[in-house]
């Protein structure tokens, strides 16, 4: 499961911890591209729905940038 979360760039939790709750989490990296920190938010599972990825990885995205990181994919 790492080697899938690392090739997409996400991790989701599916109530897999707590029913009722599911989180999404994205990597944030440095001007090294050293993963220094996670953003991740967690939510009522019915509320939290997979559309939610792609914003949590544009965010951690803005935050690496802003930490001087620059992605290979553009």
């Amino acid at each position: 499961e790492l080697a899938l979360v690392r090739a997409r760039g996400y991790a989701r939790d599916n109530e897999e911890l707590e029913l009722g709750v599911r989180c999404i989490a994205a990597g944030v990296r440095d001007d090294t591209g050293r993963l220094v920190a996670g953003l991740s938010i967690s939510a009522p599972a019915d509320f939290l729905q997979d559309d939610w990825i792609d914003q949590v990885c544009r965010t951690a995205a803005l935050i690496s940038s802003a930490l001087g990181y620059e992605s290979r994919d553009g």
